[in-house]
């Protein structure tokens, strides 16, 4: 498992898609054209996780909306426009152990959001996206 700590790296190597990396990064921009209001039938089914614990999430929030706000975060300098969305995917091989963290980009900065995906997938691109080092 990946430590979440104040020392990742976001890294924007070259790689075909999120699918094989183990711990990513995506980056979304919305998309004032796509207003698609996409209608999905199912029931959510979340992940056990043993290891999970409230207070360390909390606690991994606090420490990522630290560091997404350092200046050298991402390996190469990125111009962020008003409402982008970052999210920090960990652990994504095993999905027990797999994690997510949303921020968006609001006054110059990012703050924490919950990822709704279904307003990612309707309303946002995917502008770039890349490993996650720590």
């Amino acid at each position: 498992m990946c430590a979440i700590s104040n020392k990742i790296k976001l890294c924007t190597c070259k790689a075909n898609s999120t699918e094989r990396l183990q711990h990513y990064w995506i980056l979304y921009r919305r998309n004032k054209d796509n207003n698609n209001d996409i209608i999905i039938v199912g029931e959510a089914m979340l992940p056990s996780f043993e290891w999970f614990h409230p207070d360390r999430y909390k606690e991994y929030y606090v420490k990522l909306a630290y560091r997404v706000n350092e200046v050298d975060v991402f390996d190469v300098p990125i111009v962020f426009k008003a409402k982008d969305v970052l999210k920090l995917v960990f652990n994504n091989i095993d999905d027990s152990k797999r994690a997510t963290y949303g921020f968006k980009y609001f006054k110059k900065q990012w703050v924490k959001i919950e990822i709704d995906i279904f307003d990612l997938m309707g309303r946002f691109d995917e502008i770039q996206f890349g490993k996650i080092n720590k």
